[in-house]
């Protein structure tokens, strides 16, 4: 099973620091290159079994009030979607998560993670494929004290799950105390260190990551080449521990 995780910022396309400022309109607003980034996006994906996407517009204006989920998935063939509405700016976005997949989603699981801020989750769903392994979508905060509470209520959504796999942006680095308490409390798998993934033009810091667990394990991993978002997606090859 080829798995993915990717943070694709809306579709903004940024592919340099000046580019927060020349394209800050972007944030507020649709333009006809966000179509183009999408469907270089659908493009890069398309191989993947299972691809976890974060900072995904579900239809606000600046995504043209079109699921931009929808225009990926028609594009790159993923013929099962789940969806996550985490923040809603009235009048301008729709900020969330989403899994796409080649095979059918059960079980979909809207987790909300606490945080001082609300407006973050996690996008939990079993993918019925040739073996059954339980994804979490997740996108964290800022903050060292939100990471703590969210990445626990991410281990509780795991707890039972056979094989599993929690993928997506984390905003901190492989080494940092939440996550690595997160793999010794799940018994999870990281590369660590892992590939820098942002900002995605020069990458200095790996904060986009796929953590397995249970019977699950990596035969590859690596972070993807492409810079449609400023940050680089994470690509992992996974099987199944025969019992």
């Amino acid at each position: 099973m080829k798995l993915l995780t990717w943070n694709i910022q809306a579709g903004i396309g940024t592919s340099r620091y000046r580019d927060y400022f020349l394209r800050a309109h972007l944030q507020l607003v649709h333009a006809p290159s966000k179509i183009a980034t999408l469907q270089s996006i659908a493009e890069e994906i398309a191989p993947f079994d299972v691809v976890c996407l974060q900072e995904v517009d579900l239809g606000g204006r600046r995504a043209g009030y079109r699921s931009q989920v929808e225009i990926i998935s028609a594009l790159s063939g993923h013929g099962h979607v789940a969806v996550q509405e985490n923040r809603r700016v009235p009048g301008i976005s729709r900020h969330g998560n989403a899994i796409l997949s080649h095979w059918p989603l059960a079980r979909i699981r809207d987790l909300k993670l606490p945080g001082q801020l609300a407006g973050r989750g996690c996008l939990v769903a079993d993918v019925e494929g040739p073996h059954h392994v339980t994804i979490a979508c997740l996108h964290l905060s800022l903050g060292r004290a939100d990471q703590v509470l969210q990445l626990a209520a991410i281990a509780d959504a795991l707890q039972g799950a056979r094989a599993w796999a929690a993928m997506g942006d984390f905003n901190c680095a492989g080494h940092a105390p939440p996550l690595a308490s997160f793999c010794e409390t799940v018994a999870g798998n990281l590369k660590r260190p892992g590939p820098p993934t942002f900002p995605a033009w020069r990458p200095r810091w790996d904060f986009d990551h796929i953590v397995t667990g249970g019977e699950l394990s990596v035969t590859h991993y690596a972070s993807e080449p492409a810079t449609f978002s400023d940050h680089r997606a994470v690509s992992a090859r996974v099987t199944i521990w025969p019992t």
